[in-house]
């Protein structure tokens, strides 16, 4: 018990009562340092101004974020680090519950009531394991994640009863760096000490981030079959499907996972955006529905979330209630640059079928007027339809969002077939074929031949040809992040070299922030970043 002495504690919980009985417990077990929050503001608000070795967080906390809202912005602002111990609190023992507080993987939960034995129990162990972390996360918070991955990985020879905690932290940084061959190679070997759960789950990322499709998915309905309560296979599952154009099975995913926990903003955010994709408004409102609903509070709330459930509910005529969620959303997003420019799309939709013109006119010319410095931001089907407003009222500026939208999304077949139909509204049917024909042609044989190059081992001809490409067409994002590779593919190959990799950011930073999320681009940026630590690793070799 000697080791939680010197811990430093925070209590998170709504109920006086339970802060103090919970103090009580600790200082029984000689914790002094205690400190106490009522909600999930005042939690965060004290974590940013210090560092806690550990966090007994209530997942019920009143009105504002829950206990998962809390882990979830923690994790995302960096609150939290490997040595942070964070226990989830519940008051009951439902699967849905316990489902819902382990999604974002506290390092504990207990059921109430909690007792001093199970403190006793849980809390020296769970410290125990944060302790060898120390020195990886040291050089995490100083940037070297490569450096992190060896010393996780010799810690783990080193100190075998602890080797898959660390195996696992060493994965997690590797598949960060995009080193996904080496993270494939200490899974394999975390596999022959147990085959647990995140190993398997690790083994089915690294195949699909290698891009080995029908092996990612064997892993991940294998535990599925496992255990149907694995929610995270459920999404991984869905995103393979969803790389293979298989959308109605994503979306059946999708809905099977919500079903088990519905607490998740990014499920509910795309299982929404897949269920437009394949023409189910009813899912696509609820899913929507659900993510305002949680996302008030959550780290990752969107305001494209409450523009398309507007505009999904008033295309069934349900203008009341449509015109409450923008007005919640303006409360919630002031000042928001994407805010503005989505609900003033949705407004000026149902607005436009009410056939009130001189507002939807207004609302337009609102969303036009910030279009240019938010348009990266704003999804495809909200850009299509502004177009098609800006076409109703005879606005100039529709030809010019459809050619965005073609711009930055010429591969998506989807995408296009309404492109045409909005070319064709404007009356530039065979322009409109003509523009995207010509520009799918121009992209497909650049990204083509550049592939063709870099799979050839000819690095110089295929930089200088997709720089050239980027350059004639920096409005695409796969041609952008094909010059990027290629460029960190000579670095990797030649050895550290400032310039280049100055270059292959300025083509990372071109990618719109709708694609924050592509597999490809997330694997550029660890590379990216592994590869600009390169002096550090000379140096401290």
């Amino acid at each position: 018990m000697n080791q939680l002495k010197e811990k430093t504690v925070l209590v998170v919980d709504d109920l006086v009562a339970v802060r103090s009985a919970l103090g009580q417990m600790l200082a029984s077990l000689g914790i002094v340092k205690v400190e106490f929050a009522g909600n999930g503001e005042e939690c965060l608000r004290r974590m940013s101004t210090r560092h806690y070795d550990i966090i007994l967080c209530d997942y019920y906390l009143g009105e504002g974020r829950d206990g998962m809202q809390v882990l979830e912005a923690a994790k995302q602002q960096h609150l939290t680090d490997l040595t942070t111990v964070f226990v989830m609190i519940t008051a009951e023992a439902s699967t849905s519950m316990v489902v819902g507080a382990v999604e974002h993987r506290p390092d504990d939960y207990l059921v109430k009531p909690i007792t001093r034995q199970m403190l006793q129990e849980r809390l020296p162990r769970l410290i125990n394991r944060k302790e060898i972390l120390v020195d990886v996360e040291r050089f995490i918070r100083a940037g070297n994640l490569a450096q992190a991955a060896q010393l996780a990985g010799e810690q783990a020879r080193a100190q075998p009863q602890y080797a898959l905690d660390l195996m696992q932290v060493q994965v997690d940084l590797l598949m960060r760096l995009g080193q996904f061959t080496a993270a494939r190679e200490v899974v394999e070997a975390a596999a022959a000490i147990r085959e647990a759960f995140w190993v398997k789950l690790a083994r089915g990322q690294i195949s699909y981030y290698l891009g080995d499709y029908d092996n990612a998915k064997d892993a991940f309905a294998d535990l599925i079959t496992d255990n149907l309560l694995y929610i995270e296979a459920y999404d991984w599952l869905a995103r393979v499907h969803q790389a293979q154009g298989n959308f109605p099975e994503a979306k059946e995913l999708l809905i099977a996972a919500n079903h088990i926990s519905s607490r998740s903003i990014r499920r509910s955010q795309a299982l929404g955006e897949i269920s437009l994709r394949t023409a189910d408004p009813e899912m696509a409102e609820q899913a929507y529905r659900n993510a305002v609903r949680i996302g008030r509070f959550s780290i990752y709330c969107d305001p494209n979330d409450a523009a398309r459930l507007a505009r999904l509910l008033a295309e069934r005529g349900n203008y009341r209630e449509a015109t409450r969620i923008i007005k919640d959303a303006r409360k919630q997003y002031q000042g928001d640059i994407r805010a503005i420019l989505a609900l003033s799309i949705a407004e000026g939709a149902y607005c436009h079928k009410l056939q009130l013109s001189a507002v939807a006119t207004h609302t337009l010319e609102t969303a036009i007027s910030v279009y240019q410095d938010a348009r990266n931001t704003l999804p495809p089907d909200l850009a299509i339809e502004l177009a098609r407003l800006c076409q109703a009222y005879n606005m100039p500026q529709a030809a010019g969002i459809v050619t965005d939208i073609v711009f930055a999304h010429i591969e998506d077949a989807v995408l296009m077939q309404r492109a045409r139909e909005l070319f064709r509204s404007l009356g530039m049917a065979q322009t409109g074929e003509k523009f995207i024909h010509g520009l799918w042609t121009k992209v497909a044989e650049a990204n083509s031949t550049g592939v063709r190059l870099i799979q050839e081992g000819k690095l110089d001809d295929a930089q200088q040809f997709l720089e050239k490409a980027a350059n004639a067409m920096p409005f695409n994002p796969t041609i952008n992040l094909n010059a990027a590779r290629v460029i960190l593919l000579i670095v990797e190959e030649r050895g550290y070299n400032e310039k280049l990799l100055t270059q292959a950011k300025k083509y990372l930073d071109e990618i719109p922030n709708t694609f924050a999320n592509n597999d490809k681009f997330q694997q550029l940026q660890g590379m990216w970043t592994r590869l600009s630590q390169l002096p550090e690793e000379v140096s401290s070799s």
